[in-house]
This record gives structure tokens, sequence and C-alpha cells, in this order.
């Protein structure tokens, strides 16, 4: 079951971000795994239900082997707006940790540090990204994290400047948005949404590409 479970969160996650929840159908899921569309209903009730088991996975990688009474309910996720704000909220608080002194968070820990978040949370931003008419008060609460990430990042870069570890530039504003959209690119959108998926560049690899150009960039 739990290999089956992965095939499905696979197959789902793929199509909700690329083709988009409303547009796809419980049989377009089942297709792509090679299962009948009555079999997809043995494991959940519907479409809305899996995608929230796909949210829940993103923030709790150990839900996918948890053993479950199927079918999968929606009364399974009662809670999980919360629990998606509550994560985001603790990585919110984890990583300011350092603005009140950056003396011992040098700018390759910070940008690993950024990477990794995106990397964590990356198939669960992107559902909420290529679906926000379907995810309500989530969508709502996810532009407002983006928003404080980004001005976290701009605050750690603005130190970095004043102490003499990050190269002066122009516009700091700008520099951070494409940072972070290095960061995004190669910590989630080129294994999920780009225009050619490449899901065979390991992780580690895709962060260490992405963090020897920024450094070489911006590191004084």
């Amino acid at each position: 079951m739990e290999n089956r479970m992965h095939l499905i969160f696979d197959a789902a996650s793929q199509l909700f971000i690329n083709k988009g929840y409303a547009r796809t159908q419980m049989k377009d899921i089942a297709k792509e795994i090679g299962l009948s569309t009555g079999m997809l209903y043995v494991y959940f009730t519907g479409k809305r239900e899996l995608l929230s088991f796909l949210l829940k996975v993103t923030i709790d990688p150990a839900f996918m082997t948890q053993e479950f009474e199927l079918p999968i309910r929606s009364e399974v996720f009662h809670s999980l707006n919360q629990e998606i704000m509550a994560a985001f909220e603790q990585n919110t608080k984890s990583f300011s940790a350092h603005l009140d002194d950056i003396t011992n968070y040098p700018l390759e820990q910070m940008l690993s540090d950024a990477f990794d978040v995106i990397a964590k949370y990356g198939i669960g931003c992107l559902l909420i990204e290529k679906n926000s008419d379907d995810l309500g008060e989530l969508t709502a609460y996810y532009k407002a994290y983006r928003q404080k990430f980004y001005h976290q990042v701009l605050s750690y870069v603005t130190q970095y400047m004043q102490n003499g570890t990050f190269r002066q530039v122009e516009f700091p504003q700008y520099v951070t948005r494409l940072m972070i959209e290095t960061l995004s690119w190669w910590g989630m959108h080129i294994a999920n949404d780009a225009f050619e998926v490449q899901k065979g560049i390991p992780v580690a690899t895709a962060k260490n590409i992405c963090m020897d150009n920024l450094l070489h960039a911006y590191k004084q």
C-alpha cells in the first residue's frame, strides 16, 4: 500500500500543479498510474480528500506511511488549514532567529536554510499557487507568508551589505527577488512545473548549483 500511496501522491500532485485541480478528474489520476478509477476511490472518497492528502504530506511526510481506514475521508483533514499555517509560522520564526545578530549566521547558511525550506514545502506551495481559487483562506495566508519570507531575506541581505560580506548593489530589493526566484527555480520548479521538467536532478545537486551561482554573484 505504501508504494501505491507514493504513486498516487506523485501523479496527483503533478496533475494538480500542471493541469489544475479543477480540470483534473479522478480518472486522469488513475490513468496516470495504471489504476481503474474505481480502485482510486478505494483509497480516497473524492478529489478534495486527495488534494488535502497532498497538502498534509507536504508538511508531515510521515503521514504518507500512516495506517488509514480506507477510503480516506474529509474528517481526517478537519484542521488541515490550521496545521499548514502553524507549520509556516514555525518556519517564519525559525528563519528569523538570526535577524537580531548575524555574527554567526553567514550568507552561505542563510541561503542554505532558505533553499531547504523552499525544497521541503515546494509541492505544497505549488499546489496553492496553481489552485488559488480552490483554496481560499489558505491562499490568502500563503500570500502573506511569501511577503514575510521576502522581507526576512531582504533584511539579511541588507545586514550582510552593512558588514561587508555581501557586495554592494544598487537595488537590494530587486536582488532579493532574484535570489528567491533562483532558490525557488532550483528548489521546486525544475522538478515540478518547468517547461521541461527535470526530475533526475538530485535535490543536493540542485542546491549546490543554486548556491554556487548566488555566492559567486554576491558574496564579498
